[in-house]
């Protein structure tokens, strides 16, 4: 597979972004790389015991590698390329890949705190919304998303981190295109090719319309109506796999940094 992909600053084949993705395959069956003590990460998890950044960070960037996985088993072992279906991996990998360098990004250890206090508040607010719709003794005896909530916006108080600002919107257009900026891809293109994704997912007419391959044929009995025939290839495939792949690289560095004492291993 000799397929390229481009984007602003970027050529990358496609046989070299597989090879690297089913390398990360087994990142996903082991323990996070050690934190070292002194790292930014430890001081992190000094402040947020509970909810480190590093956790956070590194579940993300597994469950990328994982997405990721299942398009190329997909894509270039089994050879099959699904008209819609890839772009609801590549999805969910740009989400969770954006999310780790957008918690690992900031050099400041208050705003990597921030983040990581606004996602578990996402997450919590979420969780309430899915124990609303289960029976009570399903739920019973589990700390409730309230009660989770306080104890998020309490420990943002705790650093002087803003409560009200934790528990605002969470948007992962906003996290995709912080994370997007911090790499060669540029926010600009991150969103876009993100955004089409989204479109796949919901089955909207203009992603399918404006990015795959159409053929329009009249009906007869019918004027004015076409039947459109969509198919999608290789090609337009690896165009999007580039943004989570290159944010799985930047996550995986960042953290990598991040994890390092300044002064060396103990």
């Amino acid at each position: 597979m000799s397929n390229r992909a481009k984007s602003p600053g970027l050529v990358l084949d496609g046989d070299s972004m597989f090879a690297t993705i089913d390398d990360w395959l087994t990142m996903t069956g082991r323990a996070s790389p050690e934190v070292e003590a002194g790292s930014p990460l430890a001081g992190d998890a000094r402040w947020s015991p509970d909810l480190q950044v590093a956790h956070a960070a590194w579940s993300a960037v597994t469950q990328a590698a994982d997405h990721l996985h299942a398009l190329k088993s997909l894509v270039a072992d089994a050879r099959v390329v699904h008209t819609h279906a890839p772009f609801t991996l590549l999805r969910s990998a740009t989400e969770n890949a954006a999310t780790a360098v957008w918690l690992l990004e900031p050099g400041a250890r208050i705003e990597r705190v921030r983040r990581r206090l606004k996602l578990a508040f996402h997450e919590a607010r979420e969780s309430g919304r899915a124990h609303d719709l289960m029976a009570a003794e399903a739920v019973a005896g589990i700390r409730t998303a309230k009660e989770r909530m306080i104890e998020i916006q309490t420990l943002a108080t705790a650093h002087r981190i803003d409560p009200n600002d934790v528990a605002g919107r969470f948007s992962y257009g906003a996290v995709v295109r912080q994370a997007g900026a911090a790499t060669d891809l540029g926010a600009d293109f991150a969103s876009l090719l993100w955004q089409m994704c989204s479109g796949f997912a919901h089955g909207n007419y203009w992603a399918s319309l404006s990015f795959l391959e159409r053929q329009e044929f009249p009906r007869p009995s019918e004027a004015g109506v076409f039947n459109v025939r969509l198919t999608n290839d290789v090609d337009r495939v690896l165009t999007i796999t580039q943004v989570p792949f290159v944010l799985t690289i930047q996550a995986l560095g960042l953290y990598e940094r991040r994890r390092r004492s300044p002064f060396g291993a103990p």
